[in-house]
């Protein structure tokens, strides 16, 4: 948002250096992109935070920096006589989309003067809605766009000539059109809210007005509207359409709904004061029930000052609370119960006033702790886990791929990846309509491209979120990986990638990660080979799936070259014990590798974890590193052999200690699995 520094020193009541406000402003959380010489004013670019509606005026900021000043603002009265009741009759059908309507009317205006020329606004309205990028159309429009800008209040005028029978205000039927004011005819659905006359439309509440009803140079006489629509109502519709507006950005965000009487009031006082007539008495109409509720927040004194480190009295809290206009309902020792003001939609739990003190006392000013000594257990963040394993796939070769959350609902469907898959009403473009279930649209997409500009060889990952709807809304993290081989053998590539090099990954990947109790079996994922495939399993719970993509997969992607995948739920990589710090042993470890002689249908893992089983506390690592089947062996025979390693922390391991594990290792193998020692 663009506004003119000379608007904020007027609400402010005093000049405030440039520097300063600068980084004032900044450190208050409304960053400053930029501020430039305007004529002989400057323009100070602010770039909002969506929850920071109540800033999207001069108002709401000179509000901001009065708080961080611990001063009061400049106070302003509009005052203009009134002349009966508005004649108008106006009906809200649609009471929670529209839970206040304020109007009234202005009648003996003239938009031209004597001689038949548009009447000029004070140049120095003009210079402040230019400065904000808002055009200018005619006096009438341009004093309800100056308020807005003002007090962040949107308003709209309607020609009072040009409206047929009562006002009312309602939803739309399907299909019903709308002629606005930038000329463009429109088809409603029933979800989009309309103020209307006896004949039909004549504005899309909180986004644009009908040209039907607008004013122009010889209007007399018109209804000026200032009501507060329900942001949730609002919310997507603009863009829905492909427009965008000043009132829609503030509605969409949220307005102050104590404000509409105020901007009545100032801008028929402007109307009056620049342009003549007369006005009636505002009129509003209200649904209280309907009316969002201001919040009560119960902040504890010694929670605020343990997070941000200091020791402010309960006194010093109350008066920065009432800085930002937050109202004290009742204050005991350690206890303070507020009420949030009704421009304030942010804030809702006791935490957002933690910051807002932490504002206004200054984060440069909040007290340095020593950071405690590090103890012998510790947890790491799930970022940091993610953040690790990606350097970890990045150190493989791979390379990081983000792609939009929501894709093309056809594309999921082809897939066989639409089950619980979650449409969104407002999409930016038709072709990104649902939200993800799988990572693997997104990744096919990225090698589909690249395969057209000749890239015979890719290897890419993404981590990000993925979405369903069985019985709630559900997301998790993913984390996936696509490789693409089929370049030539040359002297530095002896072979291609293939199913063994993936499940090597694989198995480093959830090594990497410390996950404990892992095993493979079939897979039964549609979008991989049947027999090329597996399926990852942590404990007796599925993580994740790997192998070659399944062959209609890549007929309904029109692709001809095979390629591998895998896609694991982030969290379940993540060890959820709290890793302990040991000291490394001084002691020499011992390694023994034992063959076994099983039947071919025994799965590795039982066997795996009989060994593991009786190995002995000490027992540091242990791998399968042969496999094999003929020679002197049986055909329903294979030999699975295992690598073993012990060492201990409280002194040297005797080999006659170990050969007896060994024999209890044997023992027990024979006797479950019917298990021998390879000679």
């Amino acid at each position: 948002m663009k506004i003119l520094k000379s608007h904020l020193d007027e609400k402010l009541g005093k000049k405030k250096s440039v520097a300063n406000l600068s980084n004032q402003l900044t450190m208050l959380g409304l960053e400053v992109d930029s501020i430039a010489k305007l004529k002989s004013d400057l323009c100070i670019d602010i770039d909002l935070t969506p929850n920071r509606g109540d800033c999207f005026s001069a108002l709401g900021v000179a509000r901001e920096i009065a708080a961080s000043d611990q001063t009061s603002l400049k106070k302003e009265k509009y005052l203009v006589k009134k002349h009966g009741n508005s004649k108008t009759k106006v009906l809200v059908q649609a009471k929670e989309a529209c839970p206040k309507y304020s109007y009234l009317e202005i009648s003996s205006l003239s938009l031209t003067n004597s001689k038949g020329k548009v009447k000029e606004l004070p140049q120095q309205i003009n210079s402040r809605l230019e400065a904000a990028g808002i055009n200018l159309i005619n006096p009438v429009v341009d004093i309800l766009n100056y308020v807005m800008l003002d007090i962040g209040q949107p308003m709209h005028a309607f020609d009072k000539n040009k409206i047929s029978g009562d006002i009312k205000i309602r939803f739309a039927k399907n299909n019903e059109k709308i002629n606005l004011l930038d000329d463009q005819t429109i088809s409603l659905s029933e979800d989009c809210l309309l103020i209307t006359d006896a004949k039909g439309p004549i504005a899309f509440a909180g986004i644009m007005g009908s040209k039907d009803s607008s004013v122009e140079m010889d209007t007399s006489a018109v209804v000026l509207e200032s009501a507060f629509f329900a942001p949730k109502f609002i919310r997507g519709k603009a863009r829905k359409f492909g427009i965008q507006t000043d009132a829609s950005q503030r509605f969409e965000r949220g307005v102050d709904f104590n404000l509409q009487l105020k901007a009545l009031e100032m801008a028929s006082a402007l109307i009056i004061k620049y342009l003549g007539g007369s006005c009636t008495k505002a009129k509003e109409i209200i649904s209280n029930s309907d009316l969002p509720k201001q919040k009560k927040i119960n902040l504890s004194v010694n929670f605020l000052n343990q997070k941000l480190g200091t020791k402010l009295p309960i006194k010093k809290i109350k008066q920065l609370l009432q800085y930002l206009d937050i109202k004290i309902i009742a204050a005991q020792s350690d206890l303070i119960k507020i009420l949030t003001p009704s421009h304030r939609f942010d804030l809702e739990i006791q935490e957002d006033l933690v910051e807002e003190i932490a504002r206004l006392v200054g984060y440069d000013n909040l007290p340095n702790r020593e950071l405690k000594t590090a103890q012998q257990n510790f947890s790491k963040t799930d970022y940091s886990k993610t953040l690790e394993l990606k350097k970890f796939l990045t150190h493989n070769n791979f390379q990081e791929v983000i792609n939009y959350s929501f894709i093309d609902d056809g594309l999921q469907n082809e897939l066989e990846l639409s089950k619980g898959i979650i449409k969104i009403q407002n999409p930016i473009t038709e072709n990104l309509n649902s939200m993800r279930t799988s990572l693997f649209p997104g990744l096919i997409t990225n090698l589909i491209s690249n395969a057209k500009r000749g890239n015979d060889y890719l290897k890419i990952y993404e981590e990000g979120k993925v979405f369903s709807k069985i019985k709630s809304i559900e997301e998790s993290n993913h984390l996936a990986g696509l490789i693409f081989d089929q370049e030539k053998k040359s002297w530095n590539r002896s072979s291609t990638f293939d199913f063994y090099s993936l499940k090597e990954l694989v198995i480093n990947i959830t090594k990497f990660s410390n996950v404990a109790d892992i095993s493979l079996k079939k897979s039964s994922s549609n979008i991989l080979h049947p027999k090329i495939s597996a399926d990852v399993f942590k404990a007796n719970k599925k993580i994740g799936s790997f192998g070659k993509v399944h062959p209609l997969i890549l007929k309904t992607i029109n692709f001809k070259k095979p390629f591998f995948y895998f896609e694991f739920q982030t969290n379940e990589l993540f060890n959820s014990k709290s890793t302990k710090l040991l000291e490394p042993s001084k002691f020499p470890s011992i390694q023994r590798d034992l063959a076994f002689i099983v039947s071919e249908k025994l799965d590795y893992i039982e066997l795996f974890k009989e060994i593991t089983k009786h190995a002995g506390k000490d027992l540091i690592d242990i791998k399968l590193f042969d496999l094999f089947k003929g020679g002197d062996l049986q055909k329903n025979q294979k030999s699975l052999a295992f690598r073993l390693t012990w060492q201990s922390s409280k002194g040297t391991l005797e080999d006659s200690f170990i050969d007896s594990v060994v024999d209890g290792i044997v023992r027990n193998s024979k006797s479950k699995f019917g298990a021998k020692l390879r000679s």
